[in-house]
């Protein structure tokens, strides 16, 4: 088992948690709403060994990060700039930005918006904009939705590729136990408010739109639409065999080999 090292970093008053194991460019990894950081922990040495210093964040309110203002965030927006200042503080250089989830749906926004001091972004089960739940409101008070950690776990392990192991299961649904019910419904929150549509065409860095083919959160022509909007220069869309929602947990080889491959055709190192 690689050791991973943990870290806190203070960014505008909160206290924000992170894990990193090895040395060079730094290779920022962002979790799916209501987990953490323990997504990546089969994915960051796989990327350590190829010559980066691969981190994980705790997004604020999970894992080990404190909320900011003790709030969930509910705008996908400033939920993006607030963790671009955690990328700003925690790496020494210009970094490779992947998310999943909700994750891949703020490095959308930050290619958007930073591509000029991104080395690339990595963008997996996300788009430019992903309206596919309805009012999520209702879930936020436990009054009011007392089986939220069963509907949460449950719709994290469905969207998994089958067959898959009921270890796997166990894990998955164990990872979505570490945000409160106020901050993974904020999650959601800003999934659905996220919209990127009219920036798009902004992208200035490779930027790749992956998509694991077992997962139905995210509908192709939605992903389509998205890349189709972004330059040929820098936009890849690619499709995950045998993957689901959680690439980097399901198979974490296999999207190393997809993510490395990437970069290394677009000269990045």
């Amino acid at each position: 088992m690689t050791e991973l090292t943990g870290h806190y970093a203070d960014v505008d008053g909160t206290r924000i948690y992170y894990e990193e194991v090895g040395d060079g460019p730094p290779f920022f990894c962002i979790h799916t709403a209501g987990a953490c950081s323990i997504e990546y922990y089969e994915f960051l040495p796989l990327i350590a060994e190829q010559g980066y210093r691969a981190i994980a964040v705790d997004l604020p309110g999970h894992g080990k990060s404190y909320p900011v203002e003790w709030e969930p965030f509910r705008s996908m927006r400033d939920y993006s700039a607030f963790t671009w200042e955690i990328i700003q503080e925690v790496c020494d250089e210009d970094p490779v930005v992947m998310g999943c989830s909700i994750g891949g749906n703020m490095v959308t926004d930050m290619a958007c918006h930073y591509s000029d001091d991104m080395r690339a972004a990595l963008a997996l089960e996300g788009a430019a904009h992903t309206p596919t739940f309805p009012d999520v409101n209702a879930y936020e008070h436990p009054h009011a939705c007392p089986s939220w950690r069963d509907i949460m776990e449950r719709a994290a392990e469905q969207s998994m590729y089958r067959p898959v192991s009921e270890e796997k299961v166990r894990e998955t649904r164990w990872m979505h136990r570490y945000a409160p019910q106020e901050i993974a419904t904020g999650d959601l929150e800003c999934w659905v408010n996220h919209d990127v549509r009219d920036k798009l065409e902004d992208i200035s860095c490779p930027f790749l739109l992956f998509k694991g083919e077992a997962d139905y959160y995210v509908p192709d022509e939605i992903m389509e639409s998205t890349i189709a909007e972004v330059s040929d220069e820098y936009g890849e869309f690619v499709v995950g065999e045998e993957m689901g929602h959680y690439p980097m947990f399901e198979d974490p080889e296999g999207l190393a080999d997809i993510s490395l491959e990437f970069l290394e055709e677009n000269g990045i190192a």
